[in-house]
């Protein structure tokens, strides 16, 4: 009946190469071959944000570090995700702050509403060419008390210091082109960007300092062995001191326990086979900010380098997505206006979901540290947590937003899973455009 960590009509991911962001990713870093026989401080298992990240923190440092990918960089989540650069968490604060307590929430809040700085300064640090675009990101709301609620959210992070503020009427038609909806919250603190360019961007940084890519390299086996952890993978035995484990939502059986902490959730883009010409360009998206909105599941509007138009959801592609139906829909619905463009990008990328939706940081066996969770907030928080991991992977004291725990069960996740995937479809077929 089930299709393994996927819903059973999901059917298999699509490859990168569908993905709109492989036209403009940039050039691959350079990999190595492992020989049959490797050591290092650090092993890292994963090359998206988390681990190129956390490789790259380790190889400034000094340290000796490995990272092994089983398929390419970028090639999971990181690579195929919508480019936003949010802060935090969809979670508003005052839910955060409950959630994690006082210990952690205000750390939590602080850290992580200040994690799309960081990716800045990476970005200016090593010039990395990823098509950052500073224009802010929009939140729109679907309902009068969806407004409401976006207003609630916005008076919260105001009086912690962000920079956030509404819009509304004429002033938000004339941002997105749209009479859909009547207000927004924008986050000027988010941004955007190329996410397969910046990860590989990353990654071509880390290789320069030192840090060892393989790719096409899943490891089989990890046991802890004299003191140390011994990996395997193909033909190639690795021997570490500690492992990071960067693999998230794209987790198997590798370490027992800990890809049931998450539910894997789809979330999908299609996209323009061309950019679209410049008479619509100004009338979608004039101003050419990324636009989401407050549906139970969400859309997303944005543009690529090139002018091409990105449209996305959360879930797995819709059956028969080799058809235009459905983006169609979404189109008439948000820009009653527009006419029908050809549609040349299609593809899908799995996102890891926690009950609490919060991400979690956790130490299954000693000496193997991960971050788990994104909820659909995967760059800014995953360059921070991949940094935050390597330190602690390294030894130094890191004062963390997050408790350490040992796995736990995401509850009936199988039947969740499943059942997830069927309610997503009927929503984003019939209520999301009511």
């Amino acid at each position: 009946m089930f299709n393994g960590e996927r819903p059973f009509v999901s059917g298999r991911e699509p490859k990168i190469e569908d993905c709109m962001w492989s036209a403009t990713g940039g050039q691959k870093p350079d990999y190595v071959r492992l020989s049959s026989r490797e050591t290092c401080d650090v092993l890292i298992i994963g090359g998206g944000f988390n681990g190129v990240t956390a490789g790259l923190y380790c190889a400034e440092k000094g340290a000796k570090a490995l990272l092994v990918e089983a398929q390419d960089i970028g090639s999971g989540a990181s690579g195929r995700n919508a480019g936003q650069v949010n802060p935090g968490q969809f979670l508003s604060p005052e839910a955060i702050q409950k959630a994690l307590g006082p210990d952690y929430g205000p750390r939590f809040l602080k850290d992580l509403g200040n994690a799309p700085n960081l990716v800045r300064d990476m970005i200016s640090k090593h010039g990395i060419e990823c098509f950052a675009d500073e224009r802010p990101i929009v939140r729109c709301a679907t309902t009068a008390a969806k407004t409401r609620d976006l207003e609630k959210q916005t008076s919260d992070w105001q009086a912690l210091g962000a920079n956030v503020e509404m819009v509304y009427g004429s002033t938000l038609e004339e941002m997105n082109g749209s009479t859909r909806y009547k207000a927004a919250l924008i986050d000027y603190r988010g941004f955007t960007l190329q996410p397969l360019a910046y990860v590989r961007g990353l990654a071509r940084v880390a290789v320069s300092k030192g840090l060892r890519i393989a790719v096409g390299s899943k490891v089989t086996s990890l046991e802890f062995e004299n003191g140390r952890w011994k990996a395997k993978t193909g033909s190639t035995t690795i021997i570490a001191d500690k492992v990071i484990l960067s693999t998230n939502a794209y987790s198997d059986d590798l370490v027992p326990g800990f890809k049931e902490e998450i539910m894997p959730l789809g979330a999908f883009g299609i996209a323009t086979a061309d950019p679209l010409p410049q008479e619509w360009r100004e009338r979608i998206l004039p101003h050419y900010i990324a636009m989401w909105d407050t549906h139970k599941i969400p859309l997303w509007f944005r543009y690529d380098p090139e002018g091409r138009l990105h449209v996305g959801s959360i879930g797995f592609l819709p059956l028969h997505a080799e058809g235009d139906r459905w983006v169609t829909r979404a189109m008439k619905f948000v820009f009653p206006s527009a006419p029908q463009f050809k549609w040349g990008y299609r593809w899908s990328g799995t996102i890891g979901q926690t009950v609490d939706r919060l991400p979690h940081l956790v130490e299954p066996r000693p000496g193997i540290l991960a971050t788990i969770g994104c909820n659909g907030r995967g760059i800014a928080p995953n360059t921070y947590f991949g940094t935050m991991l390597a330190k602690m992977a390294l030894g130094e004291t890191v004062e963390t937003p997050l408790p350490v725990r040992t796995p736990t069960k995401y509850p009936l996740r199988q039947m969740a899973l499943e059942a997830y995937d069927v309610g997503i479809r009927v929503y984003r077929n019939s209520l999301l455009f009511r």
